[in-house]
């Protein structure tokens, strides 16, 4: 009787090749959603009345020649925005925010304020500082006042800035405030909008 001979092929190789087709195909699937994610997100922080709506939420304030939300996000308990003029580029901007005094270790971690002015309120250089003592919020608090210069990207030539850095810890909260002004009358300016800054108290 003659036998038969059978060749048997193993079939991992195609369980193999399936594993990696269904990952990779994962991924993508994981890859386009975290991509919409952060359309979205980005879109949401880069909405004028979003931002505005931020900053309101914090300080009343009045920009010389009227103001335009640039950027504003709420992030766990942080809520920050940064306002500027029409101007282009802007003679004044504007950065408010409130975040807890002690912070979860996500927010910790993630250092939103200093990225955030880095990239909408251009480079400051100051080249030298000093303290004022300023009333706000019906508090008299330091104010560090900087004499220096500004540099944004669509401009190689720095223009002369001042720039004021205020902080008030109330209640287990901190407000930060980064005001700068740039150019003819920048004194002036940022006289006039620290002036106008009234803080928003939660009840």
């Amino acid at each position: 009787m003659k036998e038969e001979s059978t060749n048997v092929t193993p079939d991992y190789p195609v369980r193999i090749w399936e594993l990696l087709l269904i990952l990779l195909g994962a991924l993508g699937l994981v890859g386009t959603a975290l991509v919409g994610v952060a359309t979205k997100t980005l879109t949401n922080v880069l909405t004028p009345a979003r931002a505005e709506a931020i900053a309101q939420s914090l300080f009343d304030y009045q920009i010389p020649g009227g103001a335009k939300g640039v950027a504003g996000l709420n992030f766990g308990a942080k809520n920050i925005a940064i306002i500027t003029s029409k101007t282009s580029p802007p003679d004044v901007t504007l950065f408010v925010s409130k975040v807890p005094v002690v912070q979860s270790p996500d927010e910790d971690r993630v250092n939103l304020d200093d990225t955030l002015q880095e990239i909408f309120q251009g480079d400051f250089i100051p080249t030298d500082s000093k303290i004022e003592n300023k009333l706000l919020c019906g508090k008299t608090i330091p104010v560090s006042v900087q004499n220096g210069k500004q540099i944004f990207d669509e401009q190689a030539t720095p223009v002369p800035a001042i720039r004021y850095l205020i902080k008030i810890t109330d209640n287990g909260v901190e407000r930060n405030v980064s005001i700068i002004t740039n150019g003819e009358n920048a004194q002036d300016k940022i006289e006039k909008v620290f002036d106008s800054l009234r803080c928003r108290f939660e009840p």
